[in-house]
This record gives C-alpha cells, sequence and structure tokens, in this order.
C-alpha cells in the first residue's frame, strides 16, 4: 500500500472584531499529530474576516481514520478554543490528493513528494516516498 497525501480544507469566518492573529493563537496546535503534517492559513483578500487554512497529511486513505482517532481528544481541545474566534465554519472536506503542477514557465507535472514538489517537506519528514 502507497501512501498518500490527506489534503484538509477549512474555510472559517471570524467574529467581528477578531484577527487573524487572534485566531492563530486559539488555532495552534498544543501537540504534533504524530504523522507528518503541514498546514498552510490565509486570509481573503475581499474580506479579511474570511480565514482559509489547508493541511498536507502523509497518511495513506485507509490509515486516515486511525490517524483521526489518535488525536480526537487533542483535536477536540483545539476546536473548542477556536470557537472562541470563528462566526462559522462555511467550508470542511478532506480530499486524497493525486496530482501536482508546475504553471511556472512551462506547464508540468510535478511528482508529488520529489525533490521538485511543494510537499517536500512533507516526504522528508515521513523519511518515506510520498
Amino acid at each position: 500500500m502507497e501512501d498518500s497525501v490527506i489534503v484538509s480544507v477549512f474555510v472559517r469566518r471570524l467574529k467581528e472584531g477578531c484577527t487573524f492573529e487572534e485566531f492563530i493563537a486559539e488555532w495552534e496546535a498544543d501537540k504534533g499529530f504524530g504523522v507528518p503534517t503541514r498546514v498552510f492559513n490565509s486570509v481573503s483578500l475581499e474580506d479579511p474576516r474570511e480565514v482559509l487554512t489547508v493541511g498536507f497529511v502523509a497518511v495513506s486513505v485507509e490509515g486516515l481514520a486511525e490517524a483521526l482517532k489518535a488525536v480526537a481528544g487533542q483535536e477536540q481541545v483545539r476546536h473548542d478554543r477556536i470557537e472562541s474566534v470563528i462566526e462559522s465554519t462555511i467550508l470542511k472536506a478532506i480530499y486524497d490528493l493525486k496530482t501536482e503542477h508546475d504553471f511556472t514557465n512551462d506547464p508540468r507535472i510535478v511528482e508529488i513528494g520529489s525533490a521538485h514538489s511543494l510537499l517536500i517537506g512533507l516526504a522528508q519528514a515521513g523519511d518515506a516516498r510520498i
């Protein structure tokens, strides 16, 4: 069974008066997830109260449930904290990453986790080929 990269996507709306920095303070994990994980947070250019979170987790599709179960307690505490600064979660979705493309110059497919991949750090953290 070859490892996969699972992508989690959240779009949240901050409560009126809450800042991105306050969101990050509540959002940050207290402990690691035990599997290679990288997460990006962005603020909408159109609405500074909208925050996009995209996480990449190097775990097989089959191992996802086990990985989620292992961190369920700590994640519940963290998500309870997040509720203090968000008005709503607009989108919560999980995907199995299939391709990475580089459109910088000549468009090309990039092998996920390869030396040219933006996910090379994730692959190195897992000490495995993704």
